[in-house]
């Protein structure tokens, strides 16, 4: 393919190859240094102006002419011009730039690196140039073996390092104990080319990066997620970041989630995201397709055989050196005898155990062989792994390949994980998984399996198992007290029994406020204050809650942060809202009095979001705006998620849908790393559905909100604020199936709330569904049953939106 450069002087520039060559050696040139040449030489028949430059070079990003000086610069430099001289690049003053050095375009100076580069390769070389004019890109290379993936990609990697971009690069690391392994690889690669990027990101996530650096698993997912997110976009706003993943094909599915998750950054920053795999693996979602032609299978691995018995060599010589494929590993296991294939398959797996491979490599490798009772114990390994950082799919994936060839101490422990698991993801098998797990435990065991079985049992209406479960179950001293204490208050709750759900709560409060509690029991303050809210109480409790939390700043935030499900409850409720004006000013005084900037805060956000329901986008954008700063000096990013998706609500109700996404995508990271993260997730996403630009968007926020959120990272009281959301966007996008899953999550929430303006929601949610169905009689029905619900909460903005959908 010929390429076409122009020369001017002793220099060439080709913007094909975004490569500025200078007596024909390449001179390294930042992006936009190279970007304002090119422009100035492209339209070298005129004057640009300063400020035209500016827009092109810049976009909307906002910079003084300070640093397009500092670039006209760099470029007279680069191509040995100077301000004295300006040979090449004249200054007009008063005007702008022009290029005057005299230029004609002829075939490129052919680079070794890139010499018969056909159109698929340029197209992903081109998306390291792209970068310099602020585009991202989401690129997934197809080939199979021989095709050149690799060697393209160490290509890009070559071309973004000449440009000054932040590179990572993994291949295949088939002994990672994490799922995330070659991930981690291409990020640690980043921060070692420029540690300053680990600095540049909050101590939380940079724990989180080093610790999979060192080849470990996360936390937990979502801190994982977010600290991969926060890292990307620092390098991405710094330099522009380029990342390379190979063999993606032979990843586990989590990093190809968490490749998804990345893919969804290049739309709005400068990050290239590029995966090679071959042709049979999937198109993921956000990821543009590029082709190359198929080559030749590489030669097996020789040296992948030393020191194997003779009959595993030979086989392993006879498929070649990428055993770590399953595709591959069955191939291997059929060409071994029947008889020594255990033996061989038990040698296999000892030798990649004592390598350092994860357990789910070795359990995949003889589940492809046929071993099931040989890959159990690997294969719980890798279940509890997977748990530990809340892959819950994995969880029910290795239980259910295994869950027949166990017994004994592990049979109990693999129907634990996997009752856990569907808890996790919400399946109504998870009480009778629960049952089972009960069938086979130990004495020990037993209080906090039948305590999470009631709480799983609560959580999908069924009452009556709760109950049977916790019968006869009381605190004795163990480390399931608050557990079981809260368990019985939640039956108790949800049974209509208030004042035993007070008494059981109340006991357990003190268990919930210690240092080092599990997050979950957070939820014991939340349902102290849905009981004051049923008795009418609430104000009441907030104003014990400042006296009791004054001398305590981190008590008072997790106090008032677990409130925030029952400030949702007042302000969908019939309360008026001059009224819950009124209160939160009483409540915000009394904490000015006392010192207590957390109630303030808290104060200020529910006196914001009132004027928002209200109607008074004014004054709930002043309210909230205030709130943030307030949150945001204190540290509470709790507090500060919750008001960024409040704020989002009244840019989306002022029509920029624009704004309300950005205010969402900053909250959404403060929201995943909070200990109440299943109380904002919902509420986020929901608010990311509404605000995007068209359905096949929402869909995809639909989509990425699903594979987030599971049970650990969900309420039921805020579900609704997804579910309605979710099933519009679904019904919109002709998901009808899916549309009434979300609804029937929808109501189920929405019972909780009765009385509320969540009815007038589930009405509106299924008015659309109904429409789809061809019911339009219905549907319009339905609306204006919604917006009268809506008007009665005091709620006019929601109203008019639904009497604006009926059919004229």
């Amino acid at each position: 393919m010929t390429h076409v450069g122009v020369r001017f002087g002793d220099c060439e520039l080709s913007v094909e190859r975004i490569e500025l060559r200078r007596a024909g050696q390449i001179v390294d040139v930042e992006p936009q240094v190279f970007d304002v040449l090119a422009y100035l030489l492209s339209h070298r028949e005129r004057v640009v102006p300063k400020t035209e430059l500016l827009d092109q070079i810049w976009g909307n990003r906002f910079v003084s002419e300070s640093a397009l000086s500092s670039r006209i610069k760099s470029a007279r430099r680069a191509v040995g011009d100077t301000g004295r001289d300006q040979r090449i690049i004249k200054t007009v003053y008063g005007r702008g730039y022009r290029f005057v050095a005299d230029a004609n375009e002829q075939p490129a100076t052919a680079d070794p690196a890139i010499e018969g580069t056909m159109a698929p390769e340029h197209r992903v070389l081109r998306a390291v140039g792209d970068l310099a004019a602020g585009t991202g890109a989401a690129i997934q290379i197809s080939g199979g073996p021989g095709s050149g993936k690799t060697e393209l990609l160490h290509r890009v990697a070559q071309t973004a390092r000449r440009q000054a971009l932040t590179v990572g690069l993994s291949a295949l690391t088939p002994t990672g104990r994490s799922p995330y392994a070659r991930i981690a690889e291409a990020l640690k690669e980043m921060a070692q080319a420029d540690p300053g990027l680990l600095d540049a990101v909050s101590a939380g996530c940079r724990a989180e990066l080093k610790r999979a650096f060192d080849g470990y698993l996360p936390t937990t997912r979502q801190h994982w997620f977010v600290a991969v997110r926060e890292f990307l976009v620092v390098a991405a706003e710094q330099r522009g970041a380029v990342l390379l993943l190979d063999d993606l094909h032979l990843a586990h599915n989590e990093a190809w989630l968490l490749a998804e998750d990345m893919a969804r950054l290049t739309r709005t920053h400068r990050l290239a995201v590029i995966v090679a795999q071959r042709p049979d693996a999937r198109t993921r979602a956000g990821f543009e397709v590029v082709e190359l032609a198929d080559g030749h299978r590489p030669p097996a691995d020789q040296d992948a055989t030393v020191d194997l018995p003779a009959g595993v060599a030979q086989a392993l010589q006879a498929v070649g050196h990428q055993f770590a494929d399953p595709v591959l590993a069955a191939r291997l296991a059929a060409q071994l005898a029947s008889d020594p294939r255990p033996a061989v398959m038990n040698e296999i797996a000892t030798r990649l155990a004592e390598l350092g491979a994860a357990p789910a490599q070795v359990a995949e490798l003889l589940l492809a062989a046929d071993e099931p009772t040989m890959a159990a114990p690997y294969a719980l390994e890798a279940a509890r792994l997977a748990a530990a950082s809340g892959l819950h799919a994995e969880v029910l994936r290795w239980t259910e390949a295994v869950r027949d060839h166990v017994d004994g101490q592990a049979e109990p422990a693999l129907l634990s994980l996997r009752a856990d698991a569907l808890a996790a993801v919400g399946d109504h098998a998870a009480v009778p998984a629960y049952r089972k797990a009960l069938a086979t435990a130990s004495p020990d065991q037993a209080p906090g399996l039948r305590t999470r079985l009631a709480r799983a049992a609560v959580l999908t209406g069924d009452l009556a198992s709760a109950e049977e479960a916790l019968a006869g179950l009381e605190p004795s001293g163990g480390p399931d007290d608050g557990a079981i204490l809260l368990a019985r208050g939640m039956l108790a709750y949800f049974s209509g029994d208030i004042d035993g759900a007070d008494a059981a709560v109340e006991a357990a409060r003190a268990m919930a406020l210690a240092p080092g509690a599990p997050n979950r029991l957070l939820d014991v303050i939340t349902l102290q204050g849905m009981i004051a809210h049923n008795r009418g109480e609430w104000f009441d409790r907030l104003r014990r809650e400042l006296r009791a939390t004054t001398e305590n700043p981190e008590l008072a935030s997790a106090v008032f942060d677990s409130h925030l499900c029952v400030a949702e409850y007042l302000l969908y409720g019939p309360t008026p809202y001059d009224e819950v004006a009124a209160l939160t000013r009483q409540l915000r005084e009394q904490a000015e009095r006392t010192g207590a900037r957390r109630g303030v805060a808290f104060a200020v956000t529910v006196a914001g979001e009132a004027a928002l329901l209200a109607g008074d986008l004014d004054a709930a954008r002043a309210d909230l705006a205030e709130a943030l700063a307030l949150h945001t000096k204190m540290g509470a990013d709790t507090g500060a998620a919750h008001t960024l998706q409040r704020l989002a609500e009244v840019e989306l109700a002022a029509g920029d849908r624009a704004a309300a996404e950005r205010l969402l995508r900053r909250a959404l990271p403060l929201a995943r790393w909070s200990p109440l993260a299943r109380h904002l997730l919902q509420r986020i996403y929901g608010t990311l559905i509404s605000a995007a630009p068209d359905t096949d968007a929402a869909l995809a926020v639909v989509d990425e909100a699903a594979e987030r959120l599971d049970e650990p990272f969900s309420c039921i009281f805020c579900q609704v604020m997804i579910a309605v959301p979710a099933s519009i966007a679904c019904t919109e996008g002709g998901r009808l199936d899916e549309a009434r899953s979300w609804l029937a999550q929808a109501e189920r929430s929405a019972s909780t709330w009765q009385g509320t303006a969540w009815q007038g929601a589930v009405a509106e949610a299924r008015a659309h569904l109904v429409r789809a169905e061809g019911d339009r009689a219905a549907a319009d029905r339905l609306l204006a049953e919604a917006a009268s619900l809506f008007e009665l909460a005091g709620q006019p903005l929601d109203a008019q939106r639904c009497l604006d959908a009926t059919d004229p």
